[in-house]
């Protein structure tokens, strides 16, 4: 599926990204200046740093969308929640990987791990109602 991105989004990206590269590359020591604290100065650094991502997220959840089909009300609100707390779109609750090792998007693993509730037959081999007794001491107190 192709996404056209905005021109504005990707503005905001790369100047986040000039903003990390100017952080990583600063070692200007103020030391000698009256009033100066390194703690102060990486805490502000990390304040702006989290004023930027919250203004993307909105875009970048946005953009999310348009890649997911039938998104359900249901759906939305757990997004919402998720990434109100601080998560990105790209990962998901239930640690679901794709078959590349990667963590799938939140809707798609949601979306998987229902299906796999409701048929587990389908994704595992073995039955999940029986447990296996290996190894397993029953004259141990414990």
């Amino acid at each position: 599926m192709n996404i056209s991105v905005s021109s504005s989004l990707l503005e905001d990206i790369f100047r986040l990204l000039d903003y990390l590269d100017m952080r990583h590359g600063y070692d200007e020591s103020h030391f000698h200046k009256s009033g100066y604290s390194q703690r102060l100065e990486n805490d502000n650094a990390l304040w702006e740093l989290r004023i930027k991502i919250r203004q993307l997220q909105g875009k970048i959840v946005e953009t999310y969308l348009l890649t997911v089909d039938d998104v359900a009300e249901s759906e939305m609100r757990d997004l919402l929640e998720w990434v109100a707390a601080g998560k990105s779109v790209y990962d998901n609750p239930c640690l679901i990987y794709d078959s590349s090792g990667r963590p799938m998007d939140f809707i798609n693993a949601c979306r998987m791990d229902l299906e796999m509730t409701e048929n587990p037959s389908d994704f595992f081999s073995e039955r999940l109602d029986t447990v296996e007794d290996i190894g397993r001491d029953d004259e141990l107190p414990f």
